[in-house]
């Protein structure tokens, strides 16, 4: 990448003159400044925030880095290269690494290369001994630019204990990370309130300091008309020091504050010579002026003398640094208006020589800009177009894209590179329409003109659309033209390399796996750096070599922050995006999640909602594999993705989320959605010709028909499939389209087919580390694991691969049994009894009776012993004789049987109930899930875990489990009163602890939701009072902390007769007192 031009009156404080008082409570809270780690000083224009930070510099016996920011540093390379020279005026050493980082980034900051430079230059400053000060001035310039908003949020989230940053603007950032500092005592605002001259200190200037007679209600007015505003008050001084009357600027009555700074202003031009008043006028083009670029736009000499004369006289024109000065924005703007409105010839004249100027020093960005204000399009359009690729490539995508918004287009038709440019720009932030619009318009301009260059890269965009939206028939016809036309150009090996790379990414979107590593392998052989779509890693995904594709993007994460190539938004090529999907494939339900939660936050922060989109797809796959989330959650998931792919009107898009929603549907035996779900992604993919997504969308349609028990269609659409994973080279669909012809093979009882096909699948699970498919719950496996445990003792008894057929089993710890009903009891207890066979629900009326219900509740009850039945009569049947109470048992554990084993043959032994001599119990063996267990868990390890992060993560997950008391049905029986009280007790001490860690981490809303919580089941419980005061107090929210505090001491008297402890009248008295706290828990 070319060097950023580092202009060091950008990096120096402004020069203040003795004419400059301190203002005694300002400074006092400036000097506080180095007590927080942000100081945000917010307020508009002429309110004196640079001369009060720059006073602040003078006095202070510290070295401050400062940094004035200009519109032309709103991409974030530039922003951070200024800021990084800027501390190493004071710190010469500081940040070399960060700076070699950021000459390597050539094109779009993405938010990971964002996470990057926030780590790097974090690292950089916590390496420096002493403490740093850091001022950002005008910081408005920049606030509009994502890149930059997104690094100064993450940068301040993980500002180093030796940092202090200083942001002054004239809006204040809408940042929530500011009120989460502001609660923690961690940021100072001074706001425009601070900045404001109180009437007391008018008169100290005016009376003591420039020793003027003016009487309290003059001074009374001269406040009143001001409002305290700082540049209007010098603007009333200079007219009160140049001999004039005070009285007709009072009885002026300005409507606004502008209005009074227009006629002050005015009034100060009036009074300079003609030949000042010219120079003014002039000279306020410029945003920086300096004797050399004054002489040669005015065509003079002297104005070095002129400027230090009028600097001098304070005629709002400030010294930046040595020789180079700007007006103040205010007065700039008035003057430049003026001089518009009176010989707007010789404005245009003075911008277009402002331009040849700045052209000639290599500072094309400020030059285009002169051009653009005089719209001079035709020059504009011009260097746009020789200057935009380098745009692109320094990612400053928005101020390109805004000058090619201002052109006409009948100037981009005489420069139609600019078409491509604004293609490039529409592409990278996923508006592919107006894209490939604009790429059309320059293959025409090309075409016409024989440019065969400009018409192969406008094909090239076009090809690189369909490849970000996968389809390669589409692509494959233009890239095929594309390379045609630049073979006939004197192209580089770079270019001809870019292109092979893109051909093999289509072949590999095509389903042709092995030509695509052919081109990948051609394009290497020129040993070029490529470019990083992660192609090696999709390589692997759809040829089944999942563990390879993982490590590669593993890999490329680690390494990333130090070496990796940047690069542009990369659509569905994103490596948090394919490491979700992996993640799914393999059985990583936790971090397939987290992976898609990563792709939405990056496409939100690059601009990019087709990578978005991608990852709401993604997320719908990781929660069909989680048992704690509703089916629902899944569903929204991808229609949240449908619809933002409407949007984008990428068609293609919507092929996954509907093949994720055709084997959601088929899980839920809704086999007619399933089927239309199926239909409508090969719709999308067929049309595109993507061999290997369309075969996972069919096999998904084969295993919603086998749920809904649809054998014999099943088994012709995965056959049928078996074999396009075999064009594609998908061992890993090769190895589920075995597993499931082995599976119709067993439950229609076809041993050959079953033989055939479950000896294939096994070998392959041996051979290419698939045995994650036994232990996790897989996009396209079985939705219960179980469901292969009888698959794995028929091939046992029929000797199939018989050693790793017993190792499967004894690891998945059926070692010591000789059959399994194919299927895991599920078995909630929380808010009401619901059981689960697998998937499928058992009803009430399935039951058959009462009382097997009832039996089957006290085993769970009692799932930690063996009942004798003479226990079980007491419990259950406690009126009747024991022999009537033997046939009550009998019935109600035969339709007990029934229901939680239905298939169950004729005497054979229960999976699930253990017969022990004259004792039953649930068989602990049987791998059921049981809800109470797993939310006591949970809950356990939160209540013992000291991490606050860990504490928060455990405890939620247990607590979400609780959704009632335990077997609410039997409330009135003594045999499951102890186990309810036991879990309502451990619900309240884990909701305890998740409100106490919220405190600790500062999250008050999620404190109050549990504090309330504990209220609702226990109203006495005295701790979530504290918390709930103390986190309503800490959200200024007195009145609520004080109400809180009340009711306590209501129900405490009502419902036990006691006063509160003294913790919380104490908590009560800091509330009341309104002292500020750091930490309660």
């Amino acid at each position: 990448m070319e060097r950023i031009p580092i202009i060091h009156t950008q990096l120096n404080p402004p020069t203040i003159k003795d004419r400059f008082v301190r203002r005694a409570k300002l400074q006092r809270k400036l000097k506080t400044i180095t007590e927080y780690p942000l100081v945000v000083m917010h307020s508009g224009a002429g309110y004196g925030k640079s001369t009060a930070l720059t006073l602040f510099v003078q006095d202070s016996d510290i070295d401050v880095s400062w940094f004035s920011i200009s519109p032309n540093d709103d991409d974030l390379v530039p922003f951070l290269t200024k800021l990084v020279h800027a501390v190493r005026i004071q710190h010469p050493n500081f940040g070399e690494t960060l700076l070699h980082e950021l000459e390597e980034i050539y094109e779009y900051v993405q938010d990971q290369h964002i996470w990057s430079l926030v780590s790097m230059m974090v690292n950089e400053l916590s390496r420096m001994k002493a403490d740093m000060y850091v001022i950002l001035d005008d910081f408005h310039h920049v606030e509009h630019s994502l890149s930059i908003e997104q690094w100064m949020k993450n940068f301040i989230e993980h500002i180093p204990a030796n940092c202090h940053l200083i942001l002054s603007s004239r809006n204040k950032p809408q940042w929530t990370i500011l009120n989460s500092l502001k609660v923690k005592g961690n940021l100072l605002e001074i706001t425009q309130e601070d900045l404001l001259l109180s009437q007391e200190e008018m008169e100290h200037l005016l009376l003591d300091l420039y020793e003027m007679e003016l009487t309290d209600e003059m001074i009374l007015q001269v406040h009143r008309v001001t409002e305290g505003w700082a540049i209007a008050f010098e603007m009333v001084i200079q007219q009160l020091q140049s001999g004039l009357d005070l009285k007709p600027i009072l009885e002026n009555d300005p409507t606004s504050l502008q209005d009074l700074f227009e006629y002050l202003a005015h009034e100060v031009l009036s009074k300079q010579s003609f030949m000042v008043q010219q120079f003014l006028e002039q000279t306020s083009v410029l945003e920086i002026l300096s004797p050399k670029l004054c002489d040669y736009v005015l065509g003079m000499t002297g104005s070095e003398a002129l400027l230090s004369q009028l600097a001098d006289q304070h005629i709002f024109l400030q010294e930046v640094s040595a020789n180079h000065y700007r007006y103040h924005q205010l007065f700039k703007s008035f003057l430049e208006n003026r001089m518009k409105e009176k010989r707007p010839e010789e404005y245009r004249q003075l911008h277009r020589k402002a331009a040849r100027f700045q052209e000639q020093h290599g500072d094309m960005e400020t030059a285009i800009l002169h051009l653009e204000r005089v719209e001079d399009y035709e020059r504009m359009a011009q260097l746009v177009s020789q200057y935009g690729g380098d745009m692109l490539k320094h990612g400053k995508l928005q101020s390109l894209y805004d000058h090619l918004l201002v052109l006409p287009n009948e100037r981009k038709r005489h420069f139609p590179i600019l078409w491509f440019y604004q293609g490039e720009i529409l592409r990278y932030w996923s508006s592919y329409m107006e894209a490939e619009q604009c790429y059309k318009r320059s293959e025409e301009l090309g075409r016409d003109r024989h440019d065969y260059y400009l018409y192969s890269i406008a094909l090239e965009g076009q090809a690189r659309i369909y490849l970000d939206t996968i389809q390669p028939d589409q692509a494959e016809r233009i890239l095929q033209h594309a390379i045609e036309l630049r073979s006939q150009t004197e192209a580089s090996k770079e270019e001809m390399g870019r292109l092979y790379y893109m051909l093999a990414e289509n072949l590999l979107n095509a389903g042709n796996a092995t030509k695509a590593e052919y081109w990948l392998e051609k394009a290497r052989e020129l040993n070029l750096p490529l470019e990083d779509g992660n192609l090696e890693a999709r390589l692997y995904l759809r040829t089944g070599r999942l563990e390879k594709a993982e490590k590669v993007l593993l890999e490329r994460k680690e390494q990333q922050p130090f070496n990796e190539t940047h690069h542009l938004p990369q659509s569905h090529r994103e490596t948090d995006i394919l490491l979700s999907i992996i993640s799914a494939f393999m059985g990583k339900s936790e971090a397939s999640k987290a992976y898609a939660e990563s792709g939405i936050h990056q496409g939100i922060q690059i601009q990019s909602p087709f990578v978005e989109a991608c990852g709401w797809m993604r997320i719908g796959h990781a929660v069909q594999l989680m048992n704690r989330y509703d089916a629902q959650l899944a569903e929204r998931c991808y229609h949240t993705s449908l619809e933002m792919m409407e949007k984008l009107n990428v068609s293609r898009g919507k092929a996954e989320p509907y093949m994720g929603l055709c084997i959601l549907y088929g899980a839920q035996y809704e086999y007619e959605k399933a089927m239309e779900a199926g239909q409508k992604g090969l719709h999308e993919t067929e049309g595109v010709k993507d061999l290997w997504l369309s075969s996972l969308i069919q096999l998904c349609m084969a295993i919603a028909s086998i749920y809904c028990g649809r054998w014999e269609e099943a088994q012709t659409n995965v056959k049928a499939v078996e074999g396009q994973f075999k064009d594609c080279g998908d061992t890993y669909g090769l190895m589920l389209t075995s597993y499931w012809q082995a599976y119709i093979g067993y439950h229609t009882e076809q041993e050959d087919l079953f033989e055939s096909e479950m000896r294939t699948f096994l070998q392959l699970v041996q051979t290419t580390g698939y045995e994650f498919f036994f232990h996790e719950r897989t996009t396209f496996g079985p939705i219960d694991l179980q469901n292969s445990v009888p698959l794995l003792f028929k091939a046992q008894e029929m000797n199939i691969h018989e050693h790793y057929v017993s190792k499967v089993i004894y690891d998945l710890g059926y070692g010591s049994i000789d059959h399994h009903p194919g299927y895991t009891l599920r078995i909630q207890t929380l808010g009401q009894l619901k059981i689960s066979l697998g998937n499928q629900v058992v009803e009430e009326k399935d039951w058959q009776r009462g009382k097997a219900k009832e039996l089957f509740e006290l085993l769970v009850t009692k799932r930690h012993t063996q009942l004798r039945k003479e226990e079980i009569y007491q419990y259950l049947w406690p009126e009747q004789e024991e022999e009537g109470a033997n046939r009550s048992f009998k019935v109600a554990l035969n339709a007990l049987l029934k229901t939680v084993e239905p298939h169950r043959k004729a005497r054979a032994e229960s999976f699930f109930i253990k017969k022990d001599g004259n004792a039953y119990g649930l068989n602990p063996k049987s791998g059921y899930e049981l809800d109470s267990a797993i939310f006591e868990e949970w809950v356990s390890s939160g209540l013992e875990e000291n991490d606050a992060y860990h504490a928060k993560a455990l405890l939620e997950k247990g607590l979400a489990l609780y959704k009632g008391d335990f077997l609410p049905d039997q409330r009135f029986a003594d045999w499951c009163l102890n186990e309810r009280e036991r879990l309502q007790v451990l619900f309240l001490r884990g909701a305890e602890k998740l409100a106490q860690v919220s405190v600790r981490l500062q999250e008050f809303d999620t404190c109050i939701h549990w504090g309330e919580s504990i209220l609702r089941m226990d109203q006495t419980w005295e701790e979530a009072y504290r918390l709930l005061m103390y986190s309503y107090y800490q959200k200024n929210n007195r009145p609520q902390a004080i109400k809180w505090f009340k009711k306590c001491c209501e129900v405490l008297d009502r419902e036990l007769g006691v006063e509160p402890m003294n913790p919380t009248k104490e908590m009560y008295d800091i509330v009341m007192k309104a002292k500020d706290t750091e930490s309660y828990v």
